[in-house]
């Protein structure tokens, strides 16, 4: 159950590079196609905020794990300036390469053979990656800004997988929306974007896309399934998004893949299905989680 639930966030995920990009044609700021992304969740989030007085310290670590998510997708949004979308997409899924260093840094994760071995196995794909960099003529500044967002996608998984206290999936994704919008909505305020509200039917569609079926949908979908299956199959499975992604790209916006950017794809899910093995504690974790 738990494997066929991450399958289905990973295609929604998958969706949204493709949304956002589309967004971005039609002149919206990155902050405000975040905003979308964000605010139509939240809205559908709204009544499990009620219960942060039974539980306000694990609402509020929810609620800064949601501030760091908001400014890796921010760096995600702003990078099609810059990267092209192909090297964002491909960048963005070296996370597991993040999910690894954090959880050893700060949440007690082993260094395994298996995970070493993965680690170098991205790091070739993000070598592969160079050409497609160097061809986009970004400042290293800008490429390095694309990192932000697979670092804080990183710290989402381990904290969701191994929370302190239990939180119901409803009342976790309200909390880390609300940290969502506690970034976005100032940045909106203090950039005064000139397109905010859709102004036509095609404008309407897109945005409701992207909040529902790249955002809540596979967004519950996700925490339900970190919740179910641990940090290291959450993310095993979540690197197949990488497929769906690049998938959406060339078959619906018509972008051109280059055999070493086939070929990163390939590595990346490979490290991804590499770096699997059974956390001795998942059982242990679960069990002081509520899945509801």
């Amino acid at each position: 159950m738990g494997v066929v639930v991450m399958m289905g966030a990973a295609i929604g995920f998958g969706l949204n590079p493709l949304l956002s990009q589309l967004l971005l044609q039609q002149g919206y700021s990155p902050e405000v196609v975040a905003f979308f992304r964000c605010g139509i969740p939240m809205s559908l989030a709204l009544p499990y905020l009620g219960a942060i007085k039974n539980n306000a310290s694990e609402y509020v670590r929810s609620m800064v794990i949601g501030v760091c998510s908001a400014l890796g997708m921010l760096a995600f949004l702003a990078s099609f300036q810059w990267v092209s979308p192909t090297s964002i997409i491909l960048i963005y899924y070296t996370y597991p390469l993040f999910a690894m260093l954090l959880g050893w840094l700060f949440f007690g994760q082993t260094l395994t053979r298996n995970r070493l071995i993965a680690a170098c196995i991205i790091g070739l794909a993000v070598s592969l990656m160079q050409g497609s960099l160097d061809a986009s003529n970004a400042p290293f500044g800008y490429v390095l800004l694309c990192f932000v967002a697979p670092a804080s996608y990183a710290l989402v998984i381990n904290y969701l997988s191994r929370p302190i206290l239990p939180l119901q999936v409803g009342e976790r994704m309200s909390a880390t929306l609300a940290g969502h919008m506690l970034v976005i909505i100032p940045v909106i305020w203090f950039s005064q974007p000139t397109l905010v509200m859709p102004e036509t039917f095609e404008q309407s569609g897109l945005i409701l896309a992207i909040g529902v079926f790249a955002a809540a949908i596979p967004q519950y979908l996700f925490v339900r399934g970190t919740l179910l299956l641990g940090g290291e199959r959450a993310t095993m499975i979540s690197t197949f998004e990488i497929v769906f992604a690049l998938m959406f790209s060339v078959v619906l916006l018509g972008q051109n893949l280059e055999y070493v950017e086939v070929v990163a794809c390939l590595l990346i899910v490979t490290a991804g299905l590499i770096r699997f093995e059974p956390e001795p504690s998942m059982k242990k974790a679960q069990a002081r989680t509520v899945v509801g």
